[in-house]
């Protein structure tokens, strides 16, 4: 273990150069996330300053409370409004992503490693989306119509928490004795999950709204605020349910059901009246807060994913490569689908392909199977760190050549 001064000086270090990153990553395009887990693995496998076994097993932990803060603060800031009324198209581009994701994984987890279908699936699951931090960034950065930018946009936000739901509900199913899965056992798991999920997070966000608004005026009333989203986390798994969906629909009913007042005055006039003095608008600078939050658990979780990255093997690299391949090529079916008889143009499908970041979500997911005992979690971590490697580069380099002078050209060839 190194002296507990040098973990200070090297956690500062990594806070600073974190900062420093997310604005070059503001400024340049250049993907923050790359630069963190590149700092990790010089300071883990690489230097080898900080050994990778005792930091395994912290991993689930952090991985746990870093899921219940982005969640939540990705739910205060999810674009509601918005979100109903423009985004069927990439809820269904998210889903369907998703769905073909855990289709090709499968057959290529088997093939590779011999893994059944459930673990393929978790696998694919984990890497079925791509991420709100890497493609919202690129979007102000791409010539590409408004019409492309907005679908990504809104399938990445949407992705995000389709991709938890889904990855731990299988993590859910592949602890369950093998003679017990069926059809039917599946479809109650899921079912039952989602549903009460949905309900607790919910109710919750109702009950608590006037606690919620005192809190909001109290010194430390945000940091009270963010152990009891904790702590909902933590019940909902405990009771079985999805700590991740109730958080999110906590945090998505706290902060948007206002915006439901006006549609609830016509049928429900009573309903909507107590429901706009029980839950006043969620104030600004608590956004800010639980954004700054956020910040500090991704700067330091992706700097950890690096520390506890494995450089991979000849088979783990190509089987890496494979992957990535793979799921680029299920992204462009998608595409194509979710595209059709619409005004995208080719050139945007095209870019709409290939801006496709994994992120947070992922790295956060592969950290968390070691709590339930799955044996191929070693692997798969290393598989979704590659991934998210591959896949941001590739995104970072595509909104780059949107923009250049080169694609520019080809397209005022195209159109004279």
């Amino acid at each position: 273990m190194i002296p507990v001064s040098a973990a200070l000086v090297l956690g500062a270090i990594i806070l600073i150069i974190g900062i420093i990153a997310d604005e070059i990553h503001s400024r340049f395009g250049i993907p923050d996330i790359l630069m963190m887990i590149f700092l990790g693995s010089l300071f883990g496998p690489i230097l080898k300053v900080i050994p990778r076994d005792p930091l395994m097993t912290i991993a689930p932990y952090l991985a746990a409370v870093t899921l219940a803060i982005v969640l939540f603060e990705g739910g205060i800031n999810f674009p509601a409004q918005k979100g109903l009324t423009e985004a069927f198209r990439a809820l269904l581009y998210a889903f369907i992503g998703v769905s073909f994701s855990i289709i090709i994984a499968i057959p290529l987890s088997f093939t590779i490693y011999s893994w059944n279908p459930l673990i393929g699936a978790l696998l694919g699951a984990i890497v079925g989306g791509t991420s709100s931090a890497v493609v919202l960034s690129l979007m102000p950065r791409m010539n590409i119509s408004q019409e492309a930018k907005n679908v990504l946009s809104l399938e990445s936000i949407f992705t995000d928490a389709i991709v938890i739901v889904i990855a731990m509900l299988i993590m859910r199913l592949v602890t369950l004795p093998s003679q017990t899965i069926t059809i039917e056992t599946v479809s109650r798991e899921i079912m039952g999950c989602i549903m009460i999920s949905l309900l607790v997070g919910f109710l919750l966000a109702v009950a608590l709204s006037k606690i919620v608004a005192t809190l909001q005026m109290k010194m430390y009333g945000d940091i009270f605020l963010l152990a009891i989203v904790i702590l909902v986390y933590g019940i909902t798994e405990q009771v079985g349910g999805s700590g991740a969906l109730t958080v999110f629909a906590f945090a998505l009913t706290i902060a948007n059901i206002r915006h439901l007042i006006p549609r609830m005055k016509v049928e429900a006039p009573s309903l909507a009246k107590r429901i706009k003095d029980k839950i006043p608008s969620f104030k600004p600078y608590s956004r800010k807060f639980y954004t700054q939050i956020a910040f500090l658990m991704r700067t330091y979780f992706f700097a950890f994913l690096g520390m506890i990255f494995s450089i991979p093997s000849l088979q783990g690299f190509l089987a890496g490569l494979a992957l990535t391949g793979c799921l680029i090529f299920m992204r462009y079916l998608a595409t194509l689908i979710i595209t059709y008889k619409s005004n995208i143009s080719s050139r945007d499908k095209i870019y709409m392909t290939f801006i496709c970041g994994r992120g947070l979500a992922a790295a956060v997911l592969s950290s968390l199977l070691l709590t339930y005992g799955i044996a191929a979690s070693p692997t798969i971590q290393d598989l979704v760190t590659q991934v998210i490697i591959y896949t941001t580069i590739i995104s970072a380099i595509s909104s780059y050549l949107s923009k250049s002078e080169l694609t520019t050209y080809f397209k005022k060839l195209r159109h004279d």
